[in-house]
């Protein structure tokens, strides 16, 4: 079932409201502060990321976009695609096209919170970071990308995918099975972010100099303050 609207601004997923400002910029576990414009798009403000060392367990899944209520103004701009496994620039109107007649597909690699939170606390120098940026301090633990169709088949049906650091960036790898035969590996290094999700930290302190630690991560959609 199509259930992914694109918006200039934002994407809808499972009811989910995802953020598209400055999601080139962005990884998976990048880490910033959440930035509110009195004009413009909200975004994370990008300053590191967690290493993908950290994780243990990221997924992935293909979804489908409902074309009966995303329109080509939602691609004004050039997209970073995933094709033949690293990073094409595609204008708005081809990527467009592509997705729609099924040559390219948007694929979700996500960190559950707990996992993130896990990983966050876990990198002493991150965390600093994090106390240090107070209360618009993010985490983005969920990224869309766009990848050719062949290589997203792989990507689909929450997929488990290794983490980790390449000589181009980060990069994705899934082991192979009986469809899609040995390991694929990609790049969703920066500049391949399509749409992301944020995490809102809980910490065990109020006040930011009694900060040591982070107690839960929350959902931080597009659309709230």
């Amino acid at each position: 079932m199509a259930n992914v609207v694109v918006k200039e601004n934002h994407l809808t997923f499972g009811g989910v409201r995802y953020f598209r400002g400055q999601a080139e910029e962005v990884e998976l576990g990048s880490i910033g502060e959440k930035r509110t414009p009195i004009t413009g798009q909200n975004y994370l403000e990008v300053k590191d990321r967690i290493p993908p060392r950290k994780f243990d367990a990221v997924k992935s899944t293909v979804v489908d976009i409902d074309f009966s209520r995303t329109s080509s103004s939602a691609f004004d701009t050039a997209v970073s695609v995933i094709v033949k496994g690293v990073p094409v620039n595609f204008s708005g109107a081809a990527t467009f096209n592509k997705l729609r007649s099924g040559e390219l597909k948007l694929v979700k690699f996500s960190v559950s919170n707990n996992e993130m939170k896990r990983a966050a606390n876990n990198s002493p120098r991150r965390l600093n970071d994090l106390i240090n940026w107070g209360n618009d301090a993010r985490i983005a633990h969920q990224v869309f990308v766009v990848m050719e169709a062949s290589l997203a088949n792989s990507f689909d049906n929450n997929a488990t995918v290794d983490l980790s650091v390449g000589t181009d960036g980060l990069e994705g790898t899934v082991s192979g099975n009986m469809k899609t035969g040995g390991a694929t590996t990609v790049q969703i290094s920066e500049g391949t972010g399509f749409a992301y999700l944020l995490a809102k930290i809980d910490w065990d302190a109020r006040q930011k100099k009694n900060r040591t630690r982070i107690v839960d991560l929350d959902d931080d959609q597009w659309g709230v303050n």
